[in-house]
């Protein structure tokens, strides 16, 4: 499988910041599960999470702080053949915490990825 990182939109953050290796391992992921960019949706919401969505070349879907999972549930249940990854960052997932509980629930099979940088950087 080739890459689905979207060579015009490279990645790019703050220097010494790991979510660019983030980005690396999500792709080689992509490519070891076999998987193409019209089979995956990846839903982020604000701040330097929200960056992601961008560099793939791949269904996406950006909202409101702290609302990816929400988001991602509907999507999962409206196209289940979608392999769905939420990803948000820390801040996203103190405003959104109770969203984790309500998708897990629903015993879905989505992906979430939170990228802790330990402040609400770009927000």
């Amino acid at each position: 499988m080739k890459s689905l990182l979207n060579p015009d939109r490279p990645p790019f953050f703050c220097p010494g910041c790991s979510h660019e290796s983030v980005v690396k391992a999500l792709d080689k992921s992509f490519q070891h599960l076999g998987l193409s960019g019209d089979r995956i949706a990846i839903v982020t919401d604000i701040g330097c999470s929200g960056l992601f969505d961008t560099f793939f070349n791949t269904h996406a879907l950006h909202g409101l702080h702290g609302r990816a999972l929400t988001y991602a549930t509907g999507l999962k249940l409206a196209c289940p053949e979608l392999t769905v990854v939420v990803i948000m960052g820390d801040g996203g997932l103190g405003i959104g915490g109770a969203h984790v509980l309500s998708s897990c629930r629903r015993n879905l099979d989505l992906c979430l990825l939170v990228l802790n940088n330990f402040n609400y950087a770009m927000t």
